[in-house]
């Protein structure tokens, strides 16, 4: 069985508490958004973008396994 790559595109939704007059100048705020954390959203898109690799250490020696994190 051969081995593929695939790459998937997901939103996340990051969340802050701001303080501010009004909803209208909520974004001007921006001197003091306190990070409450994250949500991970649905995929928006998900597609082959390597392989077929003969093996798992050919695929993962393959530039496009590469990662941020």
């Amino acid at each position: 069985m051969a081995w593929f790559i695939i790459q998937c595109e997901s939103k996340t939704w990051t969340k802050y508490l701001v303080e501010a007059e009004s909803e209208d100048a909520v974004l001007g705020a921006s001197d003091d958004w306190q990070y409450l954390g994250y949500m991970g959203g649905e995929d928006t898109d998900s597609k082959v973008i390597g392989g077929p690799f003969e093996d798992k250490p050919a695929a993962m020696a393959d530039l496009v396994s590469y990662v941020d994190g």
